[in-house]
């Protein structure tokens, strides 16, 4: 391919790769487009106390993760969805809609508990495995994260399936001579009150809006050697606080959340600067062929 069909093509190429104005899409009430970013301001999760566990008898649900093989579950509410210009595309209660969500089976495969200096208290750093995500738009007022534990995820979950997905391998941990992959991190004071922060990978598997979110955007961030099953969608982050003394069956975290659909690309200005610098570069060259 000579010189002016490469430049030809890299030109095309950087067209394509320039943001093109999305249309708004509407499902079930919802409003978003492709490139959307969902911020989840309301937040609640906690333990899942299940038959098979050793402590079963004395587990509360909704209490702190504190041991491996600990099931991590938890709740929320999609606050608004902004396009990627941070404008509002839609609002909780927009056409008399909510938009929840029910997260569980994210399993706790290893507590590393770091030491700090007084007085501060130690520091837990917990990765999880697995993970469910269920995304359900249903009736505004609908939710209600007070109410007890039971009562409150079905709160969450009474409207249609919107979106569902799994989590995305982040990372591995080894154990003995067997790697698990791990798809949430958080950092936190397991025992008592403190800043609690995490981040996480998912992957679309179904849902009613599920075909405008299976993008891939976020490749494979496994380090563990084992690979991926699939390319993560979504990339999300939370950050809140566990709650002092909380009452018998109450989330023991509330925090907020977000939620990326895609990943960074470059910004227009830098891109059109690279197209410059190669017509430049393609208008230097046919200057020194005629000069030659």
């Amino acid at each position: 391919m000579n010189f002016r069909k490469s430049l030809m093509a890299a030109t095309l190429g950087i067209a394509s790769a320039l943001p093109m104005a999305a249309s708004a899409i509407t499902i079930d009430g919802i409003t978003f487009e492709i490139g959307a970013i969902f911020e989840t301001l309301d937040l609640f999760e906690g333990r899942q106390c299940n038959a098979g566990d050793a402590d079963f008898g004395s587990c509360t649900n909704g209490g702190p993760i504190t041991a491996v093989g600990q099931e991590l579950t938890g709740i929320g509410r999609v606050n608004r969805i902004y396009d990627s210009g941070l404008n509002d595309l839609w609002v909780d209660g927009d056409n008399g809609r909510e938009l929840t969500l029910y997260f569980y089976d994210y399993v706790a495969e290893s507590i590393d508990v770091l030491d700090s200096p007084n007085p501060f208290p130690d520091f837990a750093l917990i990765q999880f495995s697995g993970g469910v995500v269920e995304i359900y738009s249903q009736t505004a007022g609908t939710f209600d994260p007070a109410a007890p534990f039971q009562d409150s995820i079905n709160s969450a979950k009474s409207g249609s399936l919107w979106l569902s997905l799994t989590g995305s391998p982040i990372g591995g941990i080894v154990n003995g001579n067997n790697i698990t992959l791990s798809s949430l991190t958080q950092g936190n004071n397991p025992l008592s009150s403190g800043i609690v922060t995490g981040d996480g990978l998912l992957d679309v598997t179904g849902g009613a809006a599920a075909e405008y979110f299976d993008t891939d955007s976020f490749g494979c961030l496994d380090n563990s050697l084992d690979g991926c099953p699939d390319s993560a969608d979504k990339k999300f982050v939370s950050s809140g606080s566990l709650v002092v003394n909380p009452t018998v069956g109450a989330w023991a975290f509330k925090g907020t959340g977000t939620v990326d659909d895609v990943a960074a690309i470059p910004e227009p200005t830098s891109l059109a600067l690279l197209g410059a610098g190669l017509v430049g570069a393609g208008l230097s060259a046919r200057r020194r062929r005629k000069a030659a």
